[in-house]
């Protein structure tokens, strides 16, 4: 299992922070992996999404399932399919979850943003850990920076 944990204290009520991080709509104001999100169906832990954005220079879609949706606390989903340019992306990860998880600090809230990849295999897990942990590191930690800025302007 491949994980990568960021974490920051954002200068925001818990509630303000899951006004923005639980709406699909507003993934693009914060979340730099999306350009754009859509609900295909659903409400809550099952609904589907289909998230918009760029990997390198490619178009990438990923397919989510919402598994975990406690608000105010909780919210994750699996990846179902992912494509780059329209095409089934390399099947590098068995299984891919992320998370986003809030907790209270005074008037304040710490925002854990965790993914977890299963490799598909060993070679493809050295692959991924040499060449794409990084990448998804730092978008987590740009997102977390722009989280704050969202919810400091607000």
């Amino acid at each position: 299992m491949i994980e990568i944990v960021r974490e920051r204290r954002v200068e925001a009520p818990v509630s303000s922070v899951w006004a923005v991080v639980s709406e699909a709509g507003r993934a693009p104001e914060w979340f730099t992996f999306a350009e754009r999100v859509e609900v295909r169906s659903g409400d809550g832990v099952g609904q589907l999404r289909t998230q918009h954005g760029r990997w390198g220079s490619r178009h990438a879609e990923v397919d989510q399932e919402i598994t975990q949706f406690e608000p105010n606390r909780l919210l994750a989903w699996r990846h179902l399919a992912e494509r780059l340019d329209g095409k089934p992306a390399p099947k590098f990860a068995a299984s891919t979850e992320f998370r986003i998880e809030l907790e209270p600090a005074g008037e304040a809230t710490t925002v854990r943003l965790t993914s977890r990849q299963e490799p598909a295999s060993a070679v493809k897990g050295l692959v991924m850990k040499l060449f794409g942990t990084k990448d998804v590191a730092r978008h987590m930690e740009r997102s977390l920076v722009q989280l704050n800025q969202v919810l400091a302007r607000a």
